[in-house]
């Protein structure tokens, strides 16, 4: 049997074609990502119950969520709907969540709530590289000089913020809204 490889009495593999199967391996992987990006973000309230939905508003004690698909609790029943509109959104106090969620919510709507440390961080590296090309517009240093200082700050504050995510300090999402 030339072009067979018999791996046991019951299997056989064509090696004459051996990336067959990747063109469906493939296929399944890109399905999979895309139906991953149109799913909502569902969140874990203290009882352990999943509520899926887009933060549409947020509040200090409450988060609105509009729900997307047919429903606001994973794998419950859709709500019925007229001439095919959405629900309508759903309001929820921020308490029924725990920290970590709230801030997750608070991310994903745009808004991060990060620790004053962080801010202090950002807000104080924001400033020394403004003050930086200001001296250089003066011509109290020059401009590579103050490309490079701005260039060391910036390095400074990536390699900052790398470590309070690692220690769990902010979440990825929350460096993501940062714009940092």
């Amino acid at each position: 049997m030339l072009g067979e490889a018999t791996l046991d009495r019951r299997a056989t593999i064509d090696v004459r074609r051996p990336t067959a199967g990747l063109s469906h391996v493939a296929s399944l992987i890109l399905a999979f990502v895309a139906f991953s990006a149109l799913a909502e973000p569902a969140y874990t309230n203290h009882a352990g119950n999943a509520i899926a939905g887009w933060p549409v508003a947020l509040t200090a004690t409450h988060v609105v969520l509009q729900e997307g698909g047919s429903s606001g609790r994973l794998g419950g029943t859709p709500r019925p709907t007229t001439n095919n509109n959405p629900p309508p959104p759903t309001t929820y106090p921020l308490s029924i969540f725990p920290e970590s969620e709230q801030r997750r919510i608070a991310a994903d709507f745009g808004q991060p709530r990060v620790p004053v440390a962080v801010k202090r961080a950002i807000t104080g590296a924001e400033k020394a590289m403004a003050r930086s090309r200001k001296r250089a517009e003066k011509g109290l240093c020059t401009q590579e000089e103050s490309d490079a200082f701005c260039e060391k700050s910036e390095a400074a504050l990536k390699n900052y913020l790398d470590k309070q995510v690692k220690e769990g300090t902010i979440t990825p999402a929350e460096r993501k809204a940062l714009g940092r």
